[in-house]
């Protein structure tokens, strides 16, 4: 596992590139195993009637790294900073890519859309991430009852009161294709070299 010095070492040196496809897409996640992992891959399958093979999921996060890269911002207005560690209250963040299962979901949210009075439906902070080829369960229509957004809830309520995730919150994204989880993924280390550079 990399070390917070070294990643950040890593970050000042600019390699960006090495850091996304050598660690944050390859190699074991510090705190949830790889059966756990593709446990999770057969749930999303299996509940959207998909084949297995039609979905990736990695984990990312502190739960991948042993710390985060991301500042989070607290509904009090705390915020926690960025290179925190993993800790009792963390979550489980996954990055799922299934264009299945992101077709299946966009359909549901279409149709809705469709029956709203007003063309364009404001969809608020959900379009606002579509166009990077993410969908945020967390942005998904509050009180319209959508099998599919439904389903999803459903099944990260499930795994996160399992035993196997230690009863921890179980939360995933859920991206088009590997190059926009990538492209995500590349812009959250550029913030940080931005931090970086100015700490200098």
């Amino acid at each position: 596992m990399i070390t917070v010095n070294d990643f950040r070492r890593r970050i000042l040196d600019r390699e960006l590139d090495w850091l996304v496809d050598e660690v944050l897409l390859a190699g074991p996640a510090a705190h949830v195993e790889a059966p756990e992992i593709a446990y999770i891959r057969a749930s999303l399958a299996a509940k959207f009637g998909v084949l297995a093979q039609d979905v990736s999921v990695w984990v990312v996060g502190s739960a991948k790294l042993g710390f985060s890269i991301n500042e989070k911002h607290l509904p009090n207005g705390a915020v926690l900073p960025r290179y925190r560690a993993f800790s009792a209250a963390s979550d489980i963040d996954v990055a799922v890519v299934s264009p299945r299962v992101f077709d299946l979901i966009w359909k549901d949210l279409s149709t809705y859309a469709h029956r709203v009075a007003r063309l364009p439906w404001d969809s608020g902070r959900l379009g606002d991430y579509l166009v990077y080829g993410w969908l945020r369960p967390d942005h998904f229509p509050i009180r319209a009852r959508l099998r599919r957004c439904d389903d999803w809830w459903d099944l990260f309520r499930a795994l996160s009161s399992h035993a196997r995730y230690g009863r921890r919150k179980v939360r995933g994204g859920l991206f088009y294709s590997g190059e926009q989880m990538r492209q995500y993924l590349m812009r959250a280390l550029n913030e940080c070299a931005a931090t970086e550079t100015l700490e200098i």
